[in-house]
């Protein structure tokens, strides 16, 4: 009987523990269109001042700066002359 007891104990915890997958999907992608890479470069010196062009080119979103420099969310990509 203390066997069985412990035993739905131990399956409850370890169902409250469970994660639901998709919500954690849905706060990632709200967390992927509301952060503002901008703020995040210049906040880690990485740039300064905004970028005075965007290229959009299907998903891909890439801040062109006006010293040539090219960055997809935090990644420098490329430089332009």
């Amino acid at each position: 009987m203390k066997q069985a007891i412990l035993l739905l104990i131990l399956c409850a915890a370890v169902t409250v523990q469970a994660d639901d997958p998709e919500r954690a999907s849905r706060e990632r992608e709200r967390e992927r269109e509301q952060h503002n890479w901008i703020l995040e470069r210049q906040l880690n010196y990485q740039v300064e001042g905004v970028p005075t062009s965007r290229l959009i080119i299907g998903t891909r979103e890439i801040d062109i700066y006006p010293h040539g420099e090219m960055f997809e969310r935090n990644h420098m990509v490329g430089v332009t002359r």
